[in-house]
């Protein structure tokens, strides 16, 4: 009997909890449930797949140092995915492509040693005209330098290769700070 009795002031308890007697908890409810939602999350901004890092078949590595699968090798890989993101994430790439409509190879991006290089560049290699079979977008960089020491391009190396390959320094920008200018 008891039992029989305690649901039913239950339920009318749990009833009242939103209104109390003068209606003042509802009006706080729809406040708190308002705080409760969750902030509109930004689109993630839509960027071609990342090319496929490989060396270009003039990378002159007599030790494989730069091995597919070897530590530089992976940990560029890796230093230029994180660089691919965040440049994805920023915006950068809305609208644009690494990778230019002449080159051959839609995928990949070579790798090419330039043992005096002063940073990172990436372009399209080959001959102004020539079919897109015989270019290719290349990452230049002195992986290898002269004394055979190898180096890794870390992500902000690869994050600003990126940038002057797609947008560019501006004119003054390139000449007071030498902002995407190589040697």
């Amino acid at each position: 009997m008891i039992r029989s009795l305690l649901i039913p002031l239950a339920a009318i308890a749990l009833a009242g909890c939103d209104r109390g007697e003068d209606g003042a908890n509802a009006a706080i409810a729809p406040k708190a449930m308002a705080r409760a939602r969750p902030a509109p999350v930004a689109a993630p901004v839509a960027c071609a797949p990342a090319p496929m890092l490989v060396l270009s078949e003039d990378f002159a590595d007599p030790r494989d140092e730069f091995a597919p699968e070897s530590r530089p090798f992976d940990e560029t890989a890796a230093h230029f995915a994180a660089a691919y993101r965040q440049a994805c994430a920023s915006g950068l790439l809305r609208g644009r492509a690494l990778i230019e409509p002449g080159a051959g190879a839609r995928d990949r991006l070579f790798l090419k040693n330039a043992p005096e290089a002063n940073i990172a560049s990436i372009y399209l290699d080959g001959e102004d005209g020539a079919p897109p079979a015989q270019r290719r977008m290349v990452l230049e960089y002195p992986f290898l330098t002269a004394d055979g020491a190898a180096h890794v391009p870390g992500t902000e190396e690869l994050g600003e290769a990126i940038f002057c390959h797609v947008q560019g320094a501006s004119a003054r920008e390139a000449e007071e700070s030498g902002r995407c200018l190589p040697d």
